[in-house]
């Protein structure tokens, strides 16, 4: 009984080389196998096949052996496969089904496709639900979801067939802290009780260290290594392959590159299962503690001057009646750079599309410059603020790259020369210049996000806004944003950033706005929002502080939230 895979060697049809090579891994029932490796190295086609799904449903040559419980792939029907695999997609927007009214009858499709009694599908879906904590969804639309929300409903409805064997494609990339500590938890939980064995993709390789038995390294289609999940997380070749380590393990890293030891009161030697520990030791305050806190007072580069952005008492609702913002107040200067954080559903995206006028408020103004955006038409206000989507297929609709990223600056007036140097400029900074004449459809789910990305830098707004750009990408595209980020902060642009990535936030921004249940509850500098007198109201709004935070007030040395800011405190302490 196991999903094997030998000598696996796996093409699209029209590639022009495979997309995996000489695989041979073997998943066993009740055993989590985490799988790591950089943007295009075969992680999501190596999910296809270990599922079935490649060559049966997307076509392909599939040469080697794929079984799942001794039988071939190829001969098992496409409608027998969920009997065996629940595959979740990396873009949880592709799996939904899109013929549901709720929640509840989306994680109930399956189930009923199974021709199973209806009270036998009932209780697989509170089942469902309830294993990854999202109940109080079950009358929502889920058209109407936040990115992380529907990325729960789609893992509830893949748990709600029950198979024996869950391949999952990055299921956490658009989850909060507490979101994703809830599906570690629930996953830990199927496999101990129900005996599925869990193929589970992740670039937050945090993740795999909690869960992990075992951890296969991808690289160019290829298994580079495998092995424990501990030996595999902490070994140095990791960060060669495009892989970020756990926190606790790059913490140390780069503590011992600055030349000090690594303090034996974090215990001795980073763990990487131990990266958020600190957190929890620390702090044990429940959310609801925080219910009734009042928000801190925001804050501006300067107070006296005219906002780029001001929200002045901003409210909407969505047509089903959601209540998504509430009373926001919040002034971003020229030149600022602002994080917005908090729990899936929070109302970050539902705020930023505000900003662009996507969304008109219910009640309550936007200003832009001085100037209320409901007289201002979408077209004008996009020469002024660039937004990218946090979904990017809900971006992108050109057949070539270099097409889709010329839409904009043109549109805005740009041809010939300038028009060229602003694609170029803008493929060159997301690394996609290689790429000008593909399709975009032909590129993966990460440089999908660089190219909507792309696509935004080449207008060259001066107010950029970034919904989630780190989600789905290796530690070489999360370097390019960090990169984008500080490009625009050097031109004086103001940057606006949607984020689950604390420490992304933290070394990358001067400014974190915390949001809960669509209102401001914290406001202040990393130093402010990171430090241990704020962790009540973070963990309130389901967030975690970076490692380096915790690790800082641990040692006792102040407000640490990026490494450089701990390694610094941790030298003064040296001496």
């Amino acid at each position: 009984m196991a999903i094997e895979l030998s000598g696996v060697r796996y093409r699209y049809a029209g590639a022009a080389k495979p997309a995996l090579t000489s695989i041979d891994l073997r998943l066993e029932p009740g055993r989590v196998l985490g799988v790591v490796g950089a943007n295009e190295s075969g992680k999501t086609t190596l999910c296809l096949v270990a599922g079935g799904f490649a060559p049966g449903v997307v076509g392909g040559r599939l040469e080697g052996s794929a079984r799942i419980d001794g039988v071939e792939t190829r001969s098992i029907p496409t409608h027998a496969l969920a009997l065996h695999c629940g595959l979740l997609f990396q873009n949880a927007a592709t799996q939904l089904s899109n013929t549901t009214a709720t929640v509840f009858e989306e994680v109930g499709f399956g189930p009923c496709n199974l021709g199973l009694a209806v009270p036998d599908v009932i209780e697989r879906i509170w089942w469902a639900l309830r294993a990854v904590g999202i109940e109080d969804l079950a009358p929502r639309d889920p058209a109407r979801l936040s990115g992380g929300q529907g990325q729960l409903v789609a893992l509830a409805s893949v748990l709600a067939l029950r198979p024996r064997y869950l391949i999952l494609d990055e299921p956490t990339s658009e989850l909060d802290p507490a979101g994703t500590a809830l599906v570690v938890g629930a996953l830990a939980r199927v496999a101990e009780e129900t005996g599925a064995g869990i193929l589970l993709v992740e670039h937050k390789t945090d993740v795999l260290a909690r869960i992990a038995d075992e951890v296969v390294v991808l690289g160019d289609g290829s298994v580079s290594f495998a092995g424990p999940a501990a030996a595999v997380l902490a070994d140095p070749v990791l960060a060669q392959l495009g892989v970020e380590p756990p926190a606790p393990v790059a913490l140390e890293r780069d503590v011992r590159a600055a030349g000090l030891d690594w303090p034996v009161e974090l215990g001795g030697s980073a763990r990487p299962g131990s990266a958020q520990a600190g957190l929890s030791d620390s702090s044990s305050v429940a959310p609801s503690a925080m219910s009734s806190s009042e928000p801190s007072a925001p804050s501006s580069s300067d107070p006296s001057a005219t906002p780029s952005i001001e929200l002045e008492r901003v409210s909407f609702s969505y047509p089903d009646g959601t209540r998504a913002l509430e009373n926001v107040g919040l002034r971003i200067g020229p030149g600022e750079l602002v994080a917005i954080v908090g729990q899936n559903g929070a109302g970050k995206s539902t705020l930023v599309r505000h900003l662009n006028g996507l969304l008109r408020p219910t009640a309550g103004r936007v200003l832009l410059d001085g100037r209320d955006i409901r007289s201002m038409h979408v077209a004008r206000l996009a020469g002024r603020v660039g937004l990218a989507f946090q979904n990017p297929d809900r971006q992108l609709f050109a057949g070539r790259v270099s097409s889709e990223v010329a839409f904009g600056p043109s549109n805005l007036g740009l041809r010939g020369a300038g028009l060229d140097e602003r694609v170029r400029a803008a493929l060159d900074a997301v690394g996609l210049r290689p790429e000008a004449d593909s399709n975009p459809y032909d590129l993966g789910y990460s440089r999908r996000k660089l190219l909507s990305l792309a696509s935004v830098l080449a207008m060259r707004t001066p107010i950029l806004v970034l919904d989630e750009p780190t989600t789905g990408q290796d530690a070489r595209g999360a370097a390019r944003v960090r990169a984008v980020v500080a490009a625009a902060a050097e031109q004086g642009r103001t940057v606006i950033a949607v984020s689950h990535d604390m420490r992304f936030v933290a070394e990358c921004f001067r400014r974190v706005v915390v949001m809960r249940a669509g209102q401001v509850v914290l406001d202040g500098t990393p130093d402010v929002a990171f430090g241990e007198a704020s962790w009540r109201e973070l963990r309130a709004a389901y967030l975690e502080p970076p490692f380096a935070a915790v690790a800082g007030a641990r040692l006792g040395l102040g407000a640490t939230p990026t490494t450089s800011s701990f390694v610094a405190a941790l030298a003064r302490r040296a001496g």
